[in-house]
């Protein structure tokens, strides 16, 4: 897995429990951790490529050591039978058959360990680009890592976490501010009410009198009239 990869796992929410290790370290230190991973990681490819070339340049060194062998006893041999010195030939080309062995030998060890040294140098390029890659994106990665945990503790603080949380709180004070405004205003219909009901009652109170004292003069002619 790249390291964009890991990163993107790391910050995908609360069903990773990478995220919840994420909660208590500064994310921007984690990310740059993860980088410093892949640079020793790096430094120690490199280091692999170094001692993979060294190995191709010893194994090309006998190799080339025993094909001169070869040509050097094969003079020799050459030389022997122009002497006509068959036995001498013959030792020449013993040795000769002996360096044949090593030449290919050497020649098997040159061919896999450059195929190391190529896989150690393909790692090595891989590593500087994923690090390359990396740095170029550490702020975006940070970035993405901090929304995702700003939107972890937002979903919490919404779910309650099972407690009353604030947002609770003041929808139950609206609520009684709402109970305390309807309560107040009935009060003021109930004293509207009253004082209107207390000015009806003057009045009927003054048509009242206004009625006994005209029965009253109305009694007081009758009366005149009967004397």
């Amino acid at each position: 897995m790249s390291f964009l990869d890991r990163m993107k796992t790391l910050v995908k929410g609360k069903a990773n429990q990478a995220m919840d290790k994420m909660e208590d370290k500064n994310i921007e230190a984690i990310v740059k951790e993860e980088i410093r991973k892949m640079k020793e990681e790096f430094r120690e490819a490199k280091s692999a490529v170094a001692k993979s070339i060294t190995l191709v340049k010893e194994a090309e060194n006998k190799f080339n050591k025993a094909k001169e062998e070869i040509e050097h006893w094969t003079n020799r041999a050459k030389q022997a039978l122009t002497s006509e010195n068959e036995e001498l030939a013959r030792k020449a080309l013993e040795k000769k058959q002996e360096a044949e062995k090593d030449f290919n030998k050497y020649q098997g060890q040159v061919i896999e360990r450059r195929k190391i040294a190529d896989i150690h140098k393909a790692k090595v390029k891989k590593l500087q680009s994923r690090i390359e890659e990396a740095e170029d994106k550490q702020d975006e990665l940070i970035a993405a890592a901090e929304t995702a945990r700003a939107s972890k503790e937002i979903n919490e603080t919404l779910s309650g976490m099972g407690k009353v949380s604030a947002s609770d709180n003041l929808d139950r004070l609206e609520k009684s501010v709402n109970k305390m405004e309807a309560e107040a205003q009935a009060s003021d219909e109930l004293y509207e009410d009253l004082k209107e009901d207390d000015l009806e009652a003057q009045f009927e109170e003054l048509e009242s009198k206004d009625s006994v004292d005209d029965e009253l003069a109305k009694l007081k002619d009758e009366m005149k009239k009967d004397v």
